[in-house]
């Protein structure tokens, strides 16, 4: 007859190790679509204060800014573009080791449309 001892142990350690295993998995993929949340917001500012230097209500050069304020927040401006009152940032960001970007336009409403 064999013996069924240490058995429970056995299972008890692979069932600890799958719940590790998972947990590591969802803790590393939320803080993937933490860096994307992040890089989409910084984006959106960086267009925004761009936009307010195009119009005048802020000093200085709209791309200027955008790349200022990227860099504050440990981001890179990949590219930036105005015409008129209207700009356009994207940002590229490096997430689990895939390269991929964020975009945002803003300007006054009325041009926007």
């Amino acid at each position: 007859m064999h013996s069924e001892r240490g058995s429970g142990a056995a299972a008890t350690l692979i069932l600890v190790g799958g719940v590790i295993s998972v947990t590591s998995l969802l803790l590393f993929f939320g803080a993937a679509l933490i860096t994307l949340d992040r890089a989409q917001s910084v984006t959106d500012q960086a267009a925004l204060e761009a936009a307010d230097a195009a119009s005048g209500r802020i000093p200085g050069y709209p791309c200027n800014r955008a790349e200022r304020l990227a860099e504050k927040n440990s981001f890179q401006i990949e590219n930036c573009e105005v015409q008129g009152l209207i700009v356009r940032v994207t940002l590229q960001v490096t997430v689990l080791g895939i390269s991929t970007h964020t975009r945002a336009k803003a300007g006054p409403q009325n041009e926007l449309e």
